[in-house]
């Protein structure tokens, strides 16, 4: 047989076939291989949306729970695949309470944490709510009240002060309602919860305790176990940096100093002394005196709280035993909160605000307050004193501001009972 060789194909034709065969093959495999990475992708981004928007149901969840409990709950959410879960955990943070929320698709996490306050708005938010001891708000000097305030029956009169008067156009800008013979109810027993960080506070594994000596820079996260530091001596806190969910006790007495910076905190001791250009965040939590000296800047969300409980150590100056006072030039973005026995016949101020400082949120007081600064929030009072020239002068105010419409919807104050909460800060 004869072979037509005009028809023979060259030995690269072969390997020009492999070669597309190959790079065909590459392609296929390539755009299979874009195609499950697109697909794992989107399946991972759906998966960490998925936890994001659970994460805000718990959180949603724990803004309407009324009770703190010390479990962990599994929440319960119609639609939710078997494989998504949402645990939640409310506890106590000091004066606010703390949202926990996990929730987890398979192997993806996703953890939010967040302080929780009483929330009102505009319209509902009370400038003044003065307890019914039968004596009239007299108002004297400069005193500006704007907005609804709850009286006694008395009312709203002018005084006379150290031969001045009331220089106002109007008693109060606002609108004037009759208040009760008892401040509005706080929703915990605030004396027990505080009654833990004065006394029984203490790190529960030994590498939770934390050193407080100069140069320490420490961060703890709120998810992960409370860090501390407890002693029963006094505590100076001096060229520190303490960060996060951290708890500094002293049985007798703590100090801080201006070249401390303290953020989200908690300071607890009978006597806590906040020296003189303090910047900082925190709660300090005490059962006999604080002092908050000049030109201090407390951001928000801090709080000061004395829980009175009628024992003296006599570490602290008798001036300001059973007192708060905050001094001239600082200001405080939170709540401030004296809480004591009531009694009327009972003439020794309890929370002092000094001329020329600044409360930015809410003040309650059981006791009696001497107010001479200004309030942008709500106060809360048995009753005011004032002391002029050698007299107590009784539910006088003199040369004081209170407004309720300049503080923000969103600010996050003292629990009440029977409102609603708000988120007042995310935390890390």
């Amino acid at each position: 047989m004869k072979i037509n060789w005009q028809h023979k194909l060259r030995s690269g034709a072969l390997q020009f076939t492999v070669f597309i065969s190959v790079v065909i093959a590459l392609v296929l495999a390539g755009a299979l291989l874009l195609a499950y990475t697109h697909r794992f992708f989107l399946e991972q981004s759906k998966a960490i949306v998925n936890n994001i928007q659970l994460a805000d149901t718990g959180i949603a969840a724990l803004l309407d729970q009324q009770k703190i409990g010390p479990d962990t709950i599994l929440l319960s959410i119609p639609d939710v695949p078997e494989n998504q879960k949402v645990t939640t955990h409310l506890s106590h943070w000091g004066l606010f309470e703390k949202a926990f929320v996990e929730a987890k698709q398979g192997n993806k996490i996703f953890i939010k944490c967040c302080l929780m306050g009483c929330s009102m708005t505009t319209e509902n938010r009370p400038a003044l709510y003065l307890r019914e001891t039968f004596k009239p708000l007299a108002v004297v000097g400069a005193t500006h009240i704007d907005g609804t305030a709850y009286l006694p029956e008395q009312g709203i009169t002018t005084g006379s002060l150290a031969g001045h008067s009331y220089y106002g156009s109007e008693l109060i800008f606002g609108v004037v309602k009759k208040s009760t013979d008892s401040l509005p109810k706080l929703k915990y027993d605030y004396k027990a919860e505080l009654n833990y960080y004065l006394k029984e506070f203490m790190p529960v594994a030994d590498k939770d305790f934390i050193p407080v000596h100069s140069k320490v820079n420490l961060t703890n996260s709120f998810k992960d176990p409370v860090k501390g530091y407890v002693s029963e001596g006094p505590i100076v806190l001096a060229n520190v940096t303490l960060t996060g969910n951290i708890v500094i006790r002293s049985a007798q007495k703590i100090t801080i100093r201006k070249t401390a910076l303290l953020k989200d905190i908690i300071i607890s001791a009978p006597v806590i002394i906040i020296e003189d250009g303090v910047d900082g965040n925190f709660q300090a939590i005490a059962s006999e005196t604080i002092k908050v000296g000049k030109n201090c800047q407390l951001q928000y969300p801090s709080a000061l709280v004395l829980s009175y409980d009628g024992v003296q150590t006599g570490d602290g100056n008798e001036l300001f035993n059973n007192k708060i006072a905050v001094d001239s030039g600082s200001t405080v973005r939170g709540s401030v909160c004296y809480l004591g026995t009531l009694t009327d016949s009972n003439f020794k101020v309890n929370i002092y605000i000094s001329n020329d400082t600044a409360i930015k949120g809410d003040i309650y007081c059981q006791g009696n307050l001497e107010l001479r600064g200004k309030v942008e929030g709500t106060v809360y009072t048995n009753q005011f004193i004032t002391n002029e020239g050698g007299t107590i002068y009784v539910n006088h105010l003199y040369d004081a501001a209170i407004t309720s419409k300049d503080l923000p919807e969103n600010f996050g104050g003292i629990l009440l009972a029977n409102q609603t909460k708000s988120v007042m800060k995310w935390l890390y």
